[in-house]
This record gives C-alpha cells, structure tokens and sequence, in this order.
C-alpha cells in the first residue's frame, strides 16, 4: 500500500515507504547500557573525578590531543572534567594512552581494561587518538556528523565493560573521503578516522601525522606533460610525443612510451624531483586527461601483444622504478590505470614498487559496482581482478558524487558499502572516494563523507543502524521525513543496463520523473515544520538540505528560449517563466543562507548557472503572439552518434542549404525532438510533417523511412507512425504528413531511415541514404 502524509489539508504518496521507520543511535545509551552491569567507570555525573588520563613522560603532540579530546567530551557528557598526568594517581582509575604495541600496524589500537586500568594501546600516534575516539563514540554515544553538527550525550555514567578486550584494524591503509567538509576540517575529519593527505593538513603531527604523501609536485594523476613538456621539446623531438593517424601531437598528447629519449628525461626528472622532496610514500607519473595514446609501430606492437595500452605504460613505469628503487627503496611509483589504460597486461607484471590507480569513472554508480549489470561495472569487475593477480598494492580513485551538478539529486547511497566491500575483497590497501570537494552542502554530502569514513575503517557496520544514526542525528524531527525523501528518491534507478548513473549525470534524466520532486518538495515542508523549536543548526540542516530539489526543479525547466512556438495561449508559458523566477529567487536566497553552495565541478560553470538566477528575475517578461505553425529546422534536431548513423551536410536542394543525411547501414531512431522543448497549447490537437529527400537506388524495394512520436514516461507509442515505401516517395524533397496528436512534456518526435531485414543484408536495399530538411508542427483547427 502507498503511504500518505497528511498536514494542512496536503498530502503526497510513496509506494511501500513507512513513516513509522524507528529513528535511534546505535549503541548510544552509554548510561543505561552499562548501569546495571560490572563496568570500568570513566566519570560519573555529580561526582568528583576518581578517573586519570595518564599519558607518556614526553607525549608526542598526538598523545597530548588525544588526552585533550578525552578531557573534553567526557566534561561535555557527565560535567566531570578527568585529571590529564603522567603517572596513575594513588588509588584512582586510571586511563593509559600508550605507544606501547609495535606489533599493531599504523592507525590501529587495542582496548582493554585490567584491574582499575584501561588501556588504549597502539604502535602509533594515530592509533591512540583512534581509540579514544573509539571510546567516546562506542560507549559514550558521541557522534561528529559534520563539522557544525555533533552529538554529545548528557549521560550520568560513562563507562566500558569491564571485561573490554578489543583490537581493530582499519579496512583500508590510506583513506580519503573528499568531501569539503573533511578537507577543510581536520578536527572532524580526525574524529572520523579520516587519515588521507589531501592538501597537507594531515601531515600535521596534532591529528598523528600521514605517511599517505605524493611528493614533488608528482600528484595521483596526469604528469606526463610536467615531467616531459611539450613546449619545451616538441619542435626539436616530435617522436618524443604520441603519433595518432601517422602524426605526431603537440596538444592533447601523450608520450611514446617506447622512446629512449623520453624514459631517460622522465627519469632523470622523477629522480629529481624526488631528492629535492624526499619522504613522501608516492610519486605519480601517469597519462595526461585525454586519449591520443602512441600508435606508432613500437608501441603498438607491445600493446598488441598485452592486449591492452596498459602494456606499454607498465613497461614504462617499471624501467623508471627499477632506477628509483636502487636510490629510494622504499618509494611507491604510482601510475593510472585509467581509460584506455585501465585493463591489466596480459604478460607484463608491474614491479613491487609499482602502484596501479584504478579509476571507476566510466562505472554506473547507482548500484554497487559488483551488482550492477551495466556492461562498464562488469568489464571494470574484471580489470579489478586480473590487476590483483599481478600486484603487490593497488590504488582505487572511485567517484560519488555528480560533478556536472553537485547540486542535483545524485542516489548513490545505498551502493556505497558494498563497494568498499568489493574493493577490500580485491586487494585495494589505499581509497580515494572522490566527492564534492569544492562545495561545502552538496546533495547528501555530509551523509555520504560520513559513511565512507565508517566504511573505509570497517566496511562491515551495518547500513540501516548507520543510516537511522545520521537522519535521528542531523535532521532531528524532522528525520522521518527526510528519510522517506531519501528512500524514494533511491527507488527509480532499477535497471542500470538501460540507465546507468554516471558522474556526469542529466539533472533532467527522465528516470526521475518531475512529479517526484513536486511530491518532495511536501516532504521538506513537513520536515521544516517538524524540526520549529529545535536548535539552530538543526533548522540549518533541514533548510539547506531542500537546496538540491528546488535546484533540480529549476535545471528542469527549459533552460533556452523553446526551439518551436505553436500556441495561442501565451498564459501558460508566462506563468511557467514567474515560477521559474519564484525557484530562483529562493535559490539565489538559500545559497546565500548557506554561505555558497558550489554548483558543478567548473567554476565558470557554477558562477554562470548563479548569474541566470539573477538575470531571470531581473529581466521583463517577454511579450509572446500567438502562433498555429513552427519549423524546425534539422540544426534544432538532436542526431544520435554523429557519423556513425548520419551527418549534417550542405545540401543546395534544402531550404537552408543544409540537411541531415542518414545512412542507409541501420534503421535507428537516430534523429529527436524532445516535446518539452516546443510551446503548444495542451490537449489540443497537432499535426507532425517532415520535408524528406530520398536517394532511392535503382528497382529499390523496401522501407524509405519511419517516423513517429514516442511516449518516453509511459514507454509507449503517442500517436500511429508512418513508413513510406520508396515506391510512393517522389524525387526532391517532399512534404510527409508523420502523424495528428496531442502533445505532452514525455513525449518525443523520432525519425529513422527505413527498416530492412539485418538477416539478409548489412544496408538497406531500398536507398542510399534519407535527407532531412526539416520538420513542422501546426496545430489543426478543431
């Protein structure tokens, strides 16, 4: 059954979605938890402090904040303020913070109580503070779920078992949720167990230090051009660079890989580059943002013997960090496996102090990459696989986040852990999840940079609970609604076979349909009811959380004055202009509130999106005269793949001199307009005409063309098409009546060359090719 919320007279529908979901922390009652059981008390609320923080004779600086943060939230949580010293106090409880196990890798810690001491013990500076911090979410019920927003419970009793005897390690060595809110808070971050070094602020030795370090200058990706530049050796040495079609490239290049010149330049640099920054765990040398690969015979002969351009690149790298390792052994050569490079070499292994970075940005992220079926997650699921047959360490740069619109509803959430799941399982020891860096509030980031964090240390806490912890936490009252938004908005994408969600998705993809965000838009109403009375950063929470569905609403409205005007009622179309207006408005007012919301990954982008608010609010309404007849041009026409099913060519018999030809090797749907982009008078009656010239090949017999208009929502036919033989189409162009209906948003004009059987032959029998001029929409008299 559907679920209906009711409040002021409104309500909206979700299919099987329950409001009455229970919303609490797990494992957060620290009190009631241990009361009744034999515990080791930390602080007891309205008693004087029986516990002391011991740390070293000569803390490290971790040490002391790790002490510090104990100090803090535990005064926070019972009013009792724990005594920091360097020796147990005669007679008290005692809290030992030690360096004292080197048999515990980095970042890990072991807990546990002996006697009237509990030990939080590890063989690092960033294992102690882990553990505390273990402490204090585990059985204090403290939660950090952004950097403005924790949770600190008032309890009367913080204490742990006093049988407590607990020894974790992290899923993942390096970990590296890019979210804005972790780069900029190392606080925050630290508290969640983030240990990656994205813009140094982690090297500090306060928050334990990193040994996850690229040094000189050789960042994760896209060196080649720094360490070999093309302005500085191309015009003397164009075999230095990639050949394409029998030329060699200056821009958009690559390096030939099998030039001798190039490996001894790029090494003598990378060794440079190196001694003049020692200590960090890698250095990048790796391909350039594009294609254009080296075809040239020597290269191409390696990469037809590896099956892959992957087998180049290894050999490569592996000669440099052969160099390297004899000066620096314990260097890490990090190079992509990205793109064209992504797939393993057949036969060449990279050596141990080689690192592949494998990039899943081809991937549908909808679902978990191991269960999805779109064809790129299974190919990427192979080459995951035979890079962990051949290396000693792997790398993933994995994407979350829609970087066209940060903005924009991305539902990507519930695939998340179990692809951190799949990248453990597969040998990956360092994660880079890369999300909305730029943009603090992007859609559920905060949610998202949380989760991974719990995730990349143990990719087994449970999703529901995590989930229920950060909505009843975040959103306050107003988490059931919230949740109920979340879940349906991760309902639609069912089939990524047909509709992968890509990190450059469509905001205005019909896989959302626009009733769901007018549906949620209610369900944010009834969230900011909900949460009145609350604290600010709450109310904070709520209001700017509904930013990414007026945002989508708006991006959903025609974005360009309409390719076809056929209506005589100019209300409709002046009304829809003030309600894009009134989304600006609040836009514009909301993106102040928050103090910025960055709005795609291009700067330019987001600041030009911004200036259209402002302009559409400021311009004048537009002055519009009725209209029965539009054409359209075939430039205002969309053409799928571009000459593979057809091209745009002069044409002195069109009516601009220009039409698309379409190539008689298929009968796709290879030419479109999307109805949503024309203005028409609903329900009223339309006639659909196409100017057409067909080649006809001499005794042709068959299909001319096929044409129709398409119901995308209902996944239906709209109206009757037409398919003209090529014995009723006349020589020139000719005027052909497609179909009479009544339009809608959903639906969409399509046009094909004709069909033929596929069986018998690779190209139609009937034509050499279809021209199309263009198209015209009249409204018929009724």
């Amino acid at each position: 059954m559907d679920e209906k919320i009711e409040d002021s007279g409104r309500h909206i529908c979700f299919p099987a979605l329950r409001l009455s979901r229970r919303i609490v922390f797990f494992a957060s009652l620290a009190g009631v938890l241990h009361a009744g059981a034999a515990s080791f008390i930390l602080a007891q609320r309205g008693q004087s402090a029986n516990c002391v923080i011991v740390l070293p004779s000569a803390p490290s600086e971790a040490e002391n904040y790790a002490a510090q943060e104990l100090q803090r939230f535990t005064e926070r949580m019972t009013g009792v303020e724990l005594p920091i010293a360097d020796v147990p106090a005669k007679g008290k409880r005692a809290v030992v913070l030690a360096k004292s196990r080197k048999d515990l890798p980095r970042d890990a810690f072991h807990l546990a109580v002996k006697g009237n001491r509990m030990l939080v013990e590890a063989g690092s500076d960033s294992g102690v503070l882990y553990g505390v911090y273990e402490l204090l979410e585990r059985y204090g019920g403290c939660r950090w779920y952004s950097s403005w927003c924790e949770k600190v419970p008032s309890v009367g009793l913080f204490a742990v078992p006093d049988n407590l005897n607990d020894t974790q390690k992290p899923a993942f060595l390096m970990r590296e949720p890019l979210w804005t809110d972790m780069i900029r808070n190392p606080d925050f971050a630290c508290r969640n167990r983030v240990n990656g070094g994205e813009g140094g602020m982690f090297f500090k030795a306060k928050y334990g230090g990193t040994p996850y370090r690229y040094g000189g200058g050789l960042h994760s990706c896209h060196t080649f051009n720094l360490l070999c530049p093309p302005n500085k050796y191309f015009d003397q040495h164009p075999e230095y660079y990639s050949e394409v079609n029998g030329k060699r490239l200056k821009d958009n290049t690559q390096l030939c890989l099998t030039n001798p010149d190039v490996l001894r330049i790029v090494t003598s640099n990378v060794l440079k580059r190196i001694r003049k920054d020692p200590g960090a765990a890698f250095y990048g040398i790796s391909q350039n943002d594009w294609y254009n690969f080296c075809t040239c015979s020597k290269c191409k002969e390696i990469d037809d013997r590896e099956e892959s351009h992957a087998g180049t690149m290894i050999a490569f790298i592996n000669q440099i960090a052969e160099v390297v390792e004899r000066e620096f052994p314990d260097v890490i050569v990090e190079t992509l496996a990205y793109h064209y490079t992504r797939k393993p070499p057949k036969h060449i292994k990279p050596r141990p102090n080689v690192m592949p970075c494998l990039c899943t940005i081809e991937c549908d992220f909808s679902h978990a990459i191991p269960k999805s079926t779109y064809k790129e997650n299974v190919k990427f699921m192979d080459d995951i696989k035979g890079w962990g047959a051949i290396c000693k360490q792997m790398y993933i740069w994995d994407y979350c986040t829609d970087f066209a619109h940060y903005a924009a509803p991305f539902p990507n959430v519930l695939g998340l852990q179990d692809n951190l799941r799949f990248f453990r399982e597969n040998r990956v020891s360092y994660i880079y999840e890369e999300g909305a860096y730029q943009s603090q509030h992007a859609e559920f980031a905060e949610l998202k940079a949380w989760l991974q964090a719990k995730w990349m240390w143990d990719t087994e806490l449970p999703q529901e609970e995590l989930l229920q912890d950060f909505f009843s936490g975040f959103y306050g009252k107003g988490a059931p609604y919230v949740r109920l938004y979340f879940d349906a908005l991760h309902s639609f994408y069912r089939d990524p076979a047909k509709h992968p969600l890509g990190c450059f998705a469509d905001v205005a993809s019909r896989v959302i349909p626009d009733e769901f965000y007018v549906r949620a838009q209610l369900l944010w109403d009834l969230a900011e009811n909900a949460v009145k009375g609350e604290s600010e950063t709450i109310q904070r929470n709520v209001r700017i959380g509904r930013f990414s569905v007026l945002y989508a609403q708006f991006m959903r409205m025609q974005k360009r004055p309409p390719v076809a005007w056929v209506a005589r009622d100019t209300a409709p179309i002046l009304e829809r202009i003030r309600a894009k207006r009134s989304l600006a408005k609040r836009l514009i007012d909301l993106d102040v509130f928050a103090g910025g919301i960055r709005l795609a990954e291009r700067e330019l982008t987001s600041t030009q999106r911004k200036n259209a608010w402002r302009e559409l609010i400021d311009a004048p309404l537009p002055t519009l005269k009725p209209a029965d007849v539009a054409v359209i041009e075939e430039a205002q026409l969309k053409l799928a793949d571009p000459n593979k099913l057809g091209e745009r060519v002069k044409d002195p018999q069109a009516g601009d001199g220009w039409a698309y030809k379409l190539f008689p090797s298929h009968y796709e749907w290879c030419v479109a307009l999307d109805l949503s982009s024309v203005v028409y008078d609903p329900g009223a009656n339309y006639l659909v005409s196409a100017r057409v010239r067909v080649d006809k090949k001499k005794g042709g017999k068959g299909e001319a063309f096929w044409s129709g208009v398409y119901d995308y929502k209902h996944k239906r036919k709209a109206a009757p098409g037409f398919a003209p033989s090529v014995a009723v189409a006349k020589d020139g162009y000719q005027w052909y009546q497609i179909t009479s209906w009544r339009p809608a948003d959903e639906h969409s004009f399509w046009f094909g060359p004709g069909r033929y059987d596929k069986k018998k032959t690779d190209c139609s029998l009937a034509h050499d090719g279809v021209y199309l001029d263009c198209i015209k929409i009249e409204r018929i008299n009724e």
